[in-house]
């Protein structure tokens, strides 16, 4: 897993995935070069991406839980003859939200009622439906208990053993490099250096962001 250290038409996967436009450099996916113009086709690469802000950009605070969770794969997945297939998809969400251990007394409950760290887990659990093969997480453990946050670290150890790229941004220097197979870091939108984990310390961190 690696860890980063640093100070068009409008559809549902755009909202969910916005990021800013690359304006140089290229993508590679197993070495063959790949084009992401939009987040649908980042998704469609199985790219997926966990925003920082889960209230702002990440949960829709109005809908359930099951709607936040599902919404990413009903553009591809579980949609035949432009119907959704709501008992499979459903049946899904509840698999994904046991397996993360979403507390909730059921699926149907507002997501805006669930603890910090639970949204967290939902939002993530959004993600892997997807079956991604680059997961990036942005802050994922900003704003939780500590539990949580041991359940989420956890979780993204066995999902990097299971062969997903994981590529996790944190201020949290203790979270980098007890959970990071490499660290990147970066000073200003310039990076800075690479270090593997068994070079990676915080001083030669700290050395490289002050670059």
């Amino acid at each position: 897993m690696a860890g980063l250290v640093g100070s068009g038409r409008s559809n549902v996967a755009e909202t969910l995935f916005g990021v800013t436009p690359a304006s140089s450099g290229s993508i590679e996916i197993n070495g063959k070069p790949v084009n992401i113009g939009s987040p649908t086709e980042a998704i469609r690469n199985r790219m997926a991406f966990l925003t920082e802000d889960r209230k702002d950009t990440g949960c829709l605070l109005i809908l359930d839980v099951l709607e936040n969770m599902q919404i990413a794969v009903l553009q591809d997945k579980f949609v035949n003859m432009g119907f959704v297939d709501q008992k499979a998809v459903s049946a899904k969400c509840e698999e994904m939200a046991c397996k993360l251990r979403v507390k909730t007394p059921n699926l149907q409950e507002r997501i805006e009622n669930l603890s910090g760290g639970n949204q967290q887990k939902a939002l993530i659990g959004r993600w892997l439906l997807t079956n991604p093969r680059i997961l990036i997480l942005d802050e994922p453990t900003r704003g939780i208990d500590v539990g949580a946050k041991a359940e989420i670290h956890r979780l993204v150890t066995e999902l990097a053993r299971d062969g997903v790229a994981v590529i996790m941004i944190s201020s949290e220097m203790p979270e980098v490099l007890g959970m990071s197979d490499r660290v990147m870091v970066m000073h200003e939108g310039r990076v800075t250096g690479f270090l593997d984990r068994a070079e990676a310390t915080q001083v030669k961190v700290m050395e490289l962001a002050a670059q």
